[in-house]
């Protein structure tokens, strides 16, 4: 059962020590060596470890769900060991704490990772869809971060189910693109005319499906990445 593998309970490390170890680390993840600013998680180390602070190690998005897509029954590449995210979390807090000039030596990039940036794109699909499903119009949907983590290979550390999830809401998403362009060109009496099935009615629930798909796939993507409150995201295209 995938929810067991993914640890849904809300985290429960002690929020002052989380606090000093964020300081420690300058809130930049303790593998890629990327700043986070809010889009950091305090992930343990060993699942069965217990919440002490010893246990916490503050990455990414994209690093957590390397550490925890890791298929062991189809397994591809090197999975992280207990060992080695000790070592990167020890790293990382000694090259501060010895020497502090290294955060001048490394840019303050406020650019975010693939999945972090497809959080952001599913939630203006999701309005767009919204927009689209009352007017069977909305805007253009958007593809840019879906096509980014493929090409990144980061679609690949999705547990099978969130990974289809995915997939499907943006096949819908496609779809609903087409369908509403060829309502708005049949509407104004070119050539969307000669397609069968591009009504406003048709665009209606191709964006309303869309909608739900999209809706579902955040969900589950904030539970994957440890969101406690990823059941309150979703939004009713009914």
């Amino acid at each position: 059962m995938c929810g067991a593998r993914l640890r849904l309970e809300r985290m429960s490390f002690d929020r002052t020590q989380v606090s000093d170890l964020l300081a420690r680390c300058r809130r930049r993840c303790c593998i890629c060596g990327r700043f986070c600013g809010v889009k950091i998680e305090t992930d343990h180390m060993d699942p069965n470890g217990g919440d002490d602070i010893e246990n916490a190690i503050p990455v990414c998005f994209d690093c957590h769900a390397e550490i925890h897509g890791y298929n062991d029954q189809h397994p591809r590449g090197r999975k992280f060991t207990l060992g080695e995210l000790r070592r990167h979390k020890q790293q990382w807090l000694d090259l501060f704490a010895q020497r502090p000039e290294a955060l001048i030596e490394k840019t303050m990039s406020a650019a975010v990772g693939p999945l972090q940036a497809l959080i952001d794109e599913i939630e203006f699909n999701v309005a767009a869809a919204e927009a689209g499903a009352q007017s069977s119009s909305g805007c253009r949907l958007r593809d840019e971060q879906f096509s980014e983590l493929i090409r990144t290979g980061s679609l690949s550390l999705l547990l099978p189910d969130l990974k289809a999830a995915i997939i499907a809401a943006y096949v819908a998403a496609g779809h609903a693109s087409i369908i509403g362009q060829a309502a708005v060109t049949k509407k104004a009496g070119g050539m969307g005319s000669s397609l069968s099935g591009s009504g406003a009615s048709d665009a209606t629930n191709a964006f309303a499906n869309c909608g739900r798909l999209l809706s579902e796939a955040r969900v589950q993507l904030l539970r994957f990445l440890g969101h406690e409150d990823s059941q309150d995201g979703a939004r009713d295209f009914a």
